[in-house]
């Protein structure tokens, strides 16, 4: 777990006025129609997202760096990496290149690793998407994995929050990623659900980045809207509330919102819930010396249109030194790794060796 005497708050150089909706997580049309989003144009998903107010965003098309939004100041390479039945996706944000390589009938703890490691030599962020979707990431994973950026604990599919605090509780630094995963932006139910807030001066792509990946951002779950139409989403979405301050002050945590919430929820290790406060706008939380790390849900309940917003805020935790240090990733066994790869192709061997033999006898028989 996180320790040390100092706490680390992400968000120590944020500006209440910078905040910008982003989603990284969307698909256009491809391969003729035969993946889920084939409904989506680009055209279409910009049209959309401009109207949404979004600040940033990207198409985050299956294996493939789609060039769509290009021409925009905020243009970020994004593509969804996997093509495996259990869902074992991850999404990369600042990509240079994409890799094909996956394990795509079934991932040990092992090849999840070694996915990742391979991710982030090519992509500037990686985020682990979707990991309660057919159970592609147990908790148990994140008790061990490492070298990620972003945890996608918010997606209009499913909600990963067992798996995020999993990975804090193990004392590594996963920030916050909220994404639609929109596969049709004309259904009213697939967009402005998920959000990332991210705090930064500027949309260029180098200052979005570098505040995403230090976790100067927050996520918000957005319910549906009454009567909720596409038309509608555009003209409430501009209501929701937003953070104007996250402070940390001799070892307790202050913060406030633009408009009193139904209920401050302070989780700390293993999830579990620390403190509350209700029906108020400011909320603070003296952390103790034994707490990792506290992390905030704030509850709004039937306001500005929707039937819930709830905003999910990342950590603040305990460090020792002048910065946090991120936990190294595991080191590859090379010995063992080499045994285990031997053991396969003699096992594959094998087997053509004796279908081609079972061929022949066959063939003798006639």
């Amino acid at each position: 777990p996180f320790k040390g005497d100092k706490i680390w708050n992400p968000y120590a150089s944020m500006d209440s006025t910078n905040w910008h909706k982003a989603n990284f997580h969307m698909y256009t049309r491809m391969a003729g129609g035969l993946t889920d989003g084939r409904s989506n144009t680009g055209g279409a998903i910009v049209k959309t997202y401009t109207a949404l107010g979004y600040g940033v965003f990207s198409i985050s098309d299956y294996m493939r760096i789609n060039t769509t939004l290009s021409m925009k100041p905020f243009y970020i390479p994004a593509y969804e990496h996997g093509y495996g039945v259990k869902k074992n996706h991850q999404v990369c944000i600042g990509a240079k290149s994409v890799s094909f390589l996956d394990y795509p009938f079934g991932q040990t703890l092992q090849h999840k690793q070694h996915i990742i490691n391979v991710l982030k030599k090519h992509n500037e962020i990686v985020a682990i998407a979707h990991p309660e979707f057919r159970k592609g990431y147990s908790p148990e994973d994140f008790k061990y994995l490492r070298n990620y950026d972003l945890l996608e604990a918010l997606n209009h599919y499913r909600f990963s929050l067992k798996q995020w605090d999993a990975a804090l509780s193990s004392g590594y630094p996963a920030y916050i990623l909220a994404s639609d995963d929109a596969h049709d932006v004309n259904k009213p139910g697939e967009v402005a659900r998920c959000i990332t807030f991210i705090n930064s001066p500027s949309v260029k792509s180098t200052d979005i980045l570098s505040n995403l990946k230090a976790g100067n951002a927050y996520g918000v779950s957005v319910g549906k809207f009454e009567g909720q139409t596409v038309d509608s989403t555009i003209r409430d979405i501009h209501k929701l509330p937003t953070v104007s301050s996250i402070i940390v002050k001799n070892d307790s945590l202050f913060v406030s919102v633009t408009s009193d919430a139904l209920v401050f929820r302070f989780i700390g290790q293993n999830g579990k819930l620390k403190g509350k406060v209700l029906n108020k706008s400011k909320a603070s939380i003296a952390i103790s010396k034994n707490e990792p790390y506290i992390r905030t849900e704030i509850l709004f309940r039937g306001t500005h249109g929707a039937d819930s917003v709830t905003i999910y805020l990342n950590p603040v935790y305990r460090f020792t030194g002048i910065a946090p240090v991120k936990p190294a990733g595991p080191l590859v066994n090379v010995a063992s790794t080499l045994v285990y790869r031997l053991i396969g192709f003699g096992m594959l061997f094998s087997l053509v060796i004796s279908i081609f033999v079972f061929r022949r006898k066959i063939f003798k028989r006639f």
